[in-house]
């Protein structure tokens, strides 16, 4: 596509990048992970109480950096960031804005799979053998004058015990969509295609309300 816009994804996250890059390339939009420009520019420590508040500050830190660095590289159009977690019912809400560190938080390793096996062994402290849940995503694009787009993204759903599927990242393998018609999908995540996956997803929701917007 010749017409493409360039936007820096402030995260290393290869699966987030693809993710926005699936969604957003039809849309006219190349994808780009800020490190491509910054290869060791950090992440900031998300200190914020809420998806738009990370968000945010993880995008501006991002436009900071880039302002700051000197590239041979065409600088992109914009710089995006997005925050994003699951809220368990069963679990107050829980793990929410800590998604990301829940196992690190409570002493039990780190990573997705250390995350996904805390989230279980919650659920069955509390008596739970599956929960409502929802994804949540706020995204936040700034230009490089400092122009700003938020948005939110939200996909109710179901979380099990059983991890299905090896599709995804993070909780995909435990969590299954509301679809459209109101039930629940048959499959997690983890199992369902990108293509139905980015249909029903926070992240689609919340990309397909900004491309709107751009």
């Amino acid at each position: 596509m010749k017409n493409e816009r360039v936007l820096a994804l402030a995260t290393g996250n290869a699966h987030k990048l693809r993710e926005f890059d699936e969604i957003l390339s039809p849309m006219g939009w190349m994808v780009r992970s800020i490190r491509e420009w910054l290869p060791a520019v950090p992440e900031p420590e998300e200190t914020e109480p809420d998806f738009p508040g990370n968000s945010a500050l993880k995008a501006r830190f991002a436009l900071a950096a880039l302002r700051a660095a000197h590239s041979d590289r065409p600088l992109p159009e914009a710089v995006v960031a997005d925050d994003s977690g699951l809220s368990v019912d069963a679990l107050g809400g829980e793990p929410g804005v800590f998604s990301a560190r829940f196992a690190e938080r409570a002493g039990n390793g780190s990573g997705d799979a250390a995350n996904r096996a805390e989230l279980v062994r919650r659920m069955r402290e509390v008596g739970a053998t599956e929960s409502d849940a929802a994804f949540h995503c706020a995204i936040h694009w700034t230009s490089l004058d400092g122009r700003e787009i938020r948005v939110e993204g939200l996909c109710p759903g179901v979380v099990g015990l059983l991890e299905r599927g090896s599709e995804g990242f993070g909780y995909d393998s435990l969590f299954r969509p509301r679809l459209s018609d109101g039930t629940i999908s048959e499959g997690t995540f983890g199992e369902l295609s990108s293509e139905i996956k980015h249909a029903l997803s926070h992240r689609g929701d919340a990309l397909r309300k900004l491309a709107a917007k751009l």
